[in-house]
């Protein structure tokens, strides 16, 4: 997150807030995959010199997340790194369509344009995206009324909508989490029976197809994240069936 302007409130005091809770949710995690790191930094200026004084990290970072503008009540808004294809961005989309059905996606620079442009450049080209709470590039009172205005002040930032904020974050974050790649241990169909997994077609003819399709896609080629996009299913589906094939010892995990 960035601080930029003098007495704005919305841009961008309430994408610090986040950031600072969603670190300390983090820091009472265990046993995560990646580390993770919040950047609190002036405008541009401030990112181009944490990423020349730290070029040795570069090729570490697996991606970002700039957050800003996140404590009004529009929906969110999700901004695609540079390349818009990358495992990040897939795990991203899926998990804010799955958890803010309202909320929309573009591509980058689309949306809105701030210190994801330097992690993004050339030379470094980080998939950093964005996420915020505003209103489309169309719209005459984009990216809100208040910007960059006097009335850009605290009585316009939301306490729930900064919660829903910290939430949206956590679970995208969770969604990169997991998203391993599954390789079988089983060959031929499982049967599910067997280890307490069959589901009657009469009972949830849905959720059958969809562990049946997702047993057919685990083959050590794709991530969590890439079978439910080819499967159109939700994240938190294949989620949870590939953790059931887990626990019964009938895949592994590599690293996505």
């Amino acid at each position: 997150a960035h601080l930029c302007h003098p007495t704005q409130a919305n841009d961008d005091v309430t994408g610090v807030a986040v950031g600072v809770e969603v670190m300390r949710r983090l820091a009472r995690r265990e046993n995560l995959r990646y580390s993770y790191r919040f950047l609190l930094v002036p405008e541009t200026i401030g990112s181009i010199a944490y990423l020349s004084h730290h070029e040795d990290l570069i090729p570490q970072m697996k991606g970002g997340l700039f957050l800003e503008m996140l404590g009004v009540d529009n929906p969110f808004a999700l901004q695609l790194s540079y390349f818009g294809d990358t495992k990040i961005d897939r795990s991203f989309q899926l998990a804010l369509k799955e958890n803010c059905p309202e909320g929309w996606v573009g591509s980058f620079r689309e949306v809105v344009g701030n210190d994801e442009r330097q992690f993004n450049a050339p030379g470094v080209r980080v998939p950093m995206l964005s996420l915020s709470r505003v209103l489309p590039r169309s719209s005459p009172d984009w990216p809100y009324p208040e910007y960059h205005s006097s009335f850009d002040s605290p009585d316009i930032v939301s306490e729930h909508r900064l919660g829903e904020s910290a939430d949206t974050v956590m679970a995208l974050i969770d969604a990169w989490e997991s998203n391993l790649i599954p390789m079988n241990l089983y060959r031929g169909e499982i049967f599910f029976s067997g280890y307490g997994l069959y589901i009657d077609p009469n009972d949830d003819s849905g959720a059958r197809k969809v562990l049946y399709e997702v047993m057919h896609e685990v083959d050590g080629t794709k991530s969590v994240s890439e079978i439910a996009e080819k499967l159109k299913a939700p994240l938190s589906a294949v989620q949870g069936i590939v953790r059931s094939l887990e626990q019964h010892g009938l895949i592994k995990y590599e690293e996505s």
